[in-house]
């Protein structure tokens, strides 16, 4: 309190109090609910925008490694058959099965080991694209890991002499074209 001439001056007693209050709420420590509900709030939103970063990248590696797989799988049998084609003598026409799904292509070709002929048999079986050379066992050209699910060879006559083959083959709704032409027909 101040006293100026015996009278208290009440505005004084006002600015001292607010600044003892002041320095005491400056001298506190810790957090008001209101901060620790927004720091918290603030810190649920950081933790799912995360777990949802995470869940997409998980989801597209897992489609990364099918896509992968139908491809790789897709060249080696487009690959070997492709071979197959190129280095058959004849197509028997009358065993195989052509336009329409499943296909089977029959094959007359010289074996390179024991140049004897051999008929090559390429056809699809429990959702896999199989060859089958002479008396052999039956292979598969299709990983197990995916489904083939068409397989159509075309049998195309270029002229007199000239002939190929077109191979289409789908496997897990994804297309592979190619068109061989037998080496010893031109």
């Amino acid at each position: 309190m101040t006293l100026l001439y015996g009278m208290v001056i009440p505005h004084l007693m006002r600015d001292q109090k607010t600044q003892n209050m002041n320095l005491s709420i400056k001298n506190k420590t810790g957090f008001t609910l209101i901060e620790i509900l927004i720091y918290a709030s603030l810190l649920v939103l950081l933790i799912v925008l995360m777990a949802n970063a995470v869940a997409s990248l998980s989801h597209i590696i897992v489609e990364a490694k099918t896509e992968r797989a139908i491809r790789s799988s897709a060249e080696a049998a487009i690959e070997r058959i492709t071979r197959e084609i190129r280095f058959a003598q004849t197509v028997d026409t009358g065993t195989s099965s052509f336009g329409t799904h499943p296909s089977t292509l029959v094959l007359t070709s010289i074996d390179p080991f024991t140049e004897a002929p051999q008929t090559v048999t390429i056809s699809f079986a429990s959702n896999q694209v199989t060859i089958k050379k002479g008396t052999g066992a039956v292979e598969t050209l299709t990983s197990d890991s995916v489904t083939v699910t068409n397989l159509v060879f075309r049998h195309i006559v270029n002229g007199a002499t000239s002939e190929s083959i077109r191979t289409e083959l789908t496997i897990e709704n994804k297309s592979f074209y190619t068109t061989t032409v037998l080496r010893r027909s031109y």
